[in-house]
């Protein structure tokens, strides 16, 4: 059985393309030992390892269940916009004066809101006992916010909590630093939104797959919408980008597999936790996942198993070939 060692990007409600890719892999019989997760790839990470192996499927089903929405009938604009302002019920809500601290007279806040059902959540979702002894080696990073340096919290070199999720998800200003272990910490996806540095701190013959968000390539739509998503993409593929050509990756099995969905157009589209979306994504991460593991030598579900989805790329496959 090939082993695979897993490494999961940031992108917020993008991160269901994750749990699709976790169910191709699943599928294709590779054996995970280690993990390395940031922002939404910490928590998914988080639930896989925190669960039973015969569980995990259902768990990261489970969690993508209390985190859907349903949109308005004024549309998605509305949607995202209504979630930056109100929160979402399952993961954050308003804290006060939260953004009303513009206003004269005003205290200051920390953040825009609280995430105490998202502590919640996490709690629920996630067998920290099992996290920290099964057997995956998980990596949770964070970026110190008094010395910029990205942080690597080790399930083998120490007992891994709530607080370090929570930390990797401190998107700021939206939400609250998280102190721990004497460091103030936040998000890492402002400086490395791959976290592919961690697994390639020893020697190995495991295949090494990067689970991406968003792709560097793609045609601009002269619009707002259009040319903020591919800014919002640009910002995050080109870490991506550097983080791979800095890399010493010689002689290893790598694959690079970018969630790519030519349709999905739309700047706010990170914060899109509707229904459709969400399952859109898993079924695109199954079928990128399964098409560029192909090769390997392992049992993967035929193509047939996994048809095109309406609107998808006529080649979905063109940014999940091996690097």
């Amino acid at each position: 059985m090939t082993e695979a060692w897993l490494c999961l990007a940031g992108g917020n409600a993008l991160g269901a393309f994750h749990v699709g890719a976790w169910q191709a892999i699943e599928q294709s019989g590779l054996r995970v030992t280690r993990m390395s997760g940031a922002s939404i790839g910490a928590v998914v990470t988080a639930v896989i390892a925190g669960n039973p192996p015969e569980r995990r499927v259902a768990a990261l089903a489970q969690f993508i269940s209390h985190v859907q929405q349903q949109h308005p009938v004024a549309g998605r604009r509305a949607a995202v916009a209504g979630l930056l302002m109100r929160g979402h019920p399952s993961l954050f809500v308003p804290s006060w004066p939260g953004f009303w601290e513009i206003l004269p007279g005003m205290p200051a806040d920390k953040s825009q809101f609280k995430r105490g059902p998202m502590r919640r959540l996490l709690e629920r979702s996630i067998d920290f006992d099992l996290l920290n002894d099964g057997d995956i080696e998980v990596t949770v990073t964070a970026l110190d916010y008094e010395t910029g340096e990205i942080l690597d919290f080790r399930n083998r070199d120490m007992r891994l909590t709530v607080d370090h999720i929570m930390a990797s998800t401190a998107l700021p200003i939206l939400f609250r630093p998280v102190h721990l272990d004497g460091h103030v910490l936040m998000d890492p996806g402002i400086c490395e939104n791959l976290p592919l540095r961690p697994l390639l701190d020893r020697p190995g013959n495991a295949a090494i797959i990067a689970l991406d968000l968003f792709v560097q390539q793609g045609k601009l739509s002269e619009t707002m919408d259009g040319i903020g998503t591919r800014a919002q993409e640009l910002f995050f593929a080109g870490q991506s980008a550097r983080i791979i050509a800095n890399a010493d990756l010689q002689g290893r099995n790598f694959r690079h597999i970018v969630l790519t969905d030519p349709e999905d157009e739309f700047i706010g589209k990170a914060f899109d936790f509707s229904r459709s979306n969400l399952e859109r994504r898993v079924q695109l991460g199954k079928l990128l996942t399964s098409q560029s593991l192909a090769d390997l030598n392992v049992m993967i579900p035929a193509p047939s198993d996994n048809p095109p989805l309406e609107g998808a790329s006529d080649d979905p496959a063109s940014s999940s070939r091996p690097s």
